[in-house]
């Protein structure tokens, strides 16, 4: 019997893009439409100090704790996984990929201007205590290098738009569409 291949949607992208909100959104549309995914914030899943040298952002602990989780929520009767996070490197995406056995990845990315991507940092440092200035200068950072570097399979601008509208856009990715086994249309 072939194993059930599991699609994974990692939606990346600088901090203050809204990757959280839009998985948030997509995890409410997909149970809504009677699917069974999984949601899980990789930044979290990281969340422990100290880090290693070599591994600054903590990511193979996020990988662990990846594969730690969807094999609870896998149990528990999930089909899809939603992760968000920054993802800035194919060896990043690898270690999330097999994190989880039988996955099929598939990376977005979400995209905004330095203008609205400050606004929104403001907006929800206020309400965080965040140190806004080295957390605007990160995000403005990660955008440029996204767009340079970029590895997604498909990116998303939210300028403007509402999360419900970024959430259905991502869900209507061609490549996504194929992971999760819709036919493409002719």
């Amino acid at each position: 019997m072939r194993a059930q291949a599991v699609p994974i949607l990692l939606l990346s992208g600088p901090p203050g893009v809204g990757k959280t909100t839009v998985a948030w959104e997509i995890f409410g549309q997909l149970v809504d439409s009677g699917d069974h995914p999984a949601l899980v914030d990789l930044d979290l899943l990281g969340a422990c100090w100290p880090v290693p040298e070599d591994d600054p952002h903590n990511e193979r602990m996020k990988a662990r704790n990846l594969g730690a989780v969807w094999r609870n929520y896998q149990a528990a009767g999930a089909r899809c996984v939603l992760a968000a996070g920054v993802i800035e490197s194919r060896d990043h995406l690898a270690l999330y990929a097999d994190a989880v056995p039988h996955a099929v990845p598939v990376l977005g990315r979400l995209r905004a201007g330095q203008q609205e991507l400050t606004a929104r940092i403001v907006r929800r440092g206020r309400e965080h205590g965040a140190d806004l200035d080295k957390l605007t200068r990160r995000a403005v950072q990660l955008s440029a290098q996204f767009e340079r570097d970029d590895i997604a399979d498909f990116c998303v601008d939210t300028d403007g738009r509402d999360v419900a509208d970024v959430a259905r856009m991502v869900q209507a990715a061609p490549q996504w569409l194929r992971a999760v086994g819709v036919p493409a249309k002719s």
